[in-house]
């Protein structure tokens, strides 16, 4: 065959060589050939708009190696405080100067300036992000602003009450109590912070409260309370405090309300769960919801409609060993889910997308479980042995969600309940079902607890929830 030398002495007016040479060099440099305008055209020519797309997608591979740190990954900040935030950019590993872009994803929770000083507006969670000038690469922090209210029920006294936290040490002050229904057990804020509800085991209604945004007083709702079904117990709440889910303990049932405008209850549906299970939770990204299956050996995920609240479950966890109610917590990355029954703790995978679940890890604590926590930095999680008087901090590893353990607490009172940590992850709080509530400071590097002292909040409690 011959060769075409003219057509050899015309290749460098060919599209395609010059397309696949430019990629190449992409490969070596990727910034300063993708990002550079002359190179753009070459490889994407505006004849042709679909190229936008890969465009997009290559440049998204050339900020691989370029990286934005932030000094505050997560943070709790109480209302009206601000938080500075700092951004470094990094390319291949070396530090460089770079100006960034700061955003709010809620700017009624927190608003953030060009400088990155975020100030807190209103209780509830945002992302902070910090965009680079290549405006590519950037990274989040996840904030919680919050008013430092502590909660609780009161089963034994038909009421409620509330405690103030002091921001310096995490000591509970001015304990005040508000009449409820009969056996009030599950609690809960809506995330605003504007509304209470506690949900009355024995009368079977919720008790509906209205929250003062200076005090953190309760007074009762313009409609008091509302009907729950039969032996109601915990509850979870939406993101965007529009629905809440129920356990109902006597209907076997996940019973479905819409949180109105006012802040009153109404009933939307039931999802039959055929057994009596009082443990209920919501995943981080708000689009699931967590209940034990009828054998309590697994977990079920059900997706939330948002259009109407309406659940489908769309998934079953691989089975786990459970002597007994089976407490889910779930990791603030979103990914992993931890499963704390009698005698395991069962690490879970969790696809935030599908709601599908897998298997990671099973830890062996051969103790009593009332209840479960972790920090909000994700490094920490907390068993709550209520028979032994005891509480277990385990490490979590980032990367794959395994747990091991690395402390425990024991010398306490038994029947110990719920455990709270406040959202800077200084403090913990442990009901105690027989007299005063336990305080706690966290040991941030370990994870360790060590115990303040105790308040007494008016009676023995139940269950606690932090705004």
């Amino acid at each position: 065959m011959k060769t075409n030398r003219s057509n050899r002495k015309k290749f460098p007016k060919n599209t395609n060589f010059w397309r696949a040479f430019s990629l190449l060099v992409c490969l070596f440099s990727f910034n300063a050939c993708l990002l550079n305008p002359i190179v753009h055209n070459l490889l994407f020519p505006e004849k042709d708009p679909s190229s936008k797309s890969l465009f997009g997608l290559l440049a998204l591979l050339a900020s691989s190696n370029q990286v934005v740190e932030l000094n505050h990954t997560w943070a709790g900040i109480r209302k009206g405080d601000s938080l500075q935030l700092e951004a470094q950019y990094f390319s291949y590993g070396n530090k460089t100067d770079s100006t960034f872009q700061w955003s709010s994803s809620n700017n009624s929770v927190a608003t953030v300036d060009a400088n990155g000083l975020v100030q807190s507006i209103g209780n509830g969670k945002v992302w902070i992000t910090a965009t680079a000038a290549d405006g590519w690469t950037s990274a989040s922090s996840d904030i919680t602003v919050y008013t430092g209210y502590v909660y609780m029920s009161f089963d034994l006294n038909d009421s409620v009450g509330r405690l103030v936290m002091d921001n310096t040490n995490g000591q509970l002050l001015n304990p005040v109590t508000y009449t409820a229904g009969d056996g009030p057990t599950g609690i809960g804020v809506d995330p605003t912070g504007k509304y209470l509800y506690a949900a009355n085991l024995y009368s079977g209604n919720f008790s509906q409260f209205l929250i003062n945004q200076s005090t953190g007083v309760l007074t009762a709702n313009s409609i008091p309370t509302y009907p729950a079904g039969t032996a109601p117990r915990n509850l979870v709440i939406t993101p965007d405090g529009r629905f809440l889910y129920l356990a109902s303990e006597g209907n076997r049932e996940i019973r479905v309300f819409a949180i109105n405008a006012d802040g009153t209850l109404s009933f939307l549906s039931a999802y039959p769960t055929v057994v009596p299970h009082n443990v209920i939770q919501i995943s981080r990204n708000g689009n699931f919801i967590f209940y034990n299956s009828p054998n309590l050996t697994e977990i079920v995920s059900y997706r939330i409609n948002y259009n109407d609240g309406s659940l489908t479950q769309v998934g079953i966890s691989p089975s786990f060993p459970n002597g007994g109610s089976g407490f889910i917590s779930t990791h603030p990355n979103g990914k992993y889910l931890y499963v704390a029954s009698s005698p395991t703790v069962t690490v879970l995978s969790f696809d935030g997308n599908t709601g599908q679940m897998g298997f990671v890890d099973s830890v062996f604590h051969g103790l009593s479980i009332n209840g479960t926590a972790i920090h909000p930095s994700g490094s920490f999680f907390y068993l709550v042995h209520i028979n032994e008087g005891e509480i277990s901090c385990y490490t979590v590893e980032r990367n794959s969600g395994k747990i091991s353990l690395s402390s425990k607490l024991s010398g306490l009172v038994t029947n110990l309940r719920y455990m709270v940590i406040d959202p800077t992850g200084r403090f913990a709080y442990v009901a105690y079902n027989g007299g005063d509530l336990n305080l706690f400071s966290i040991n941030q590097t370990t994870g360790e607890l060590t115990l303040m002292g105790t308040v007494n909040p008016g009676f023995p409690q139940w269950n606690l929830t932090f705004l």
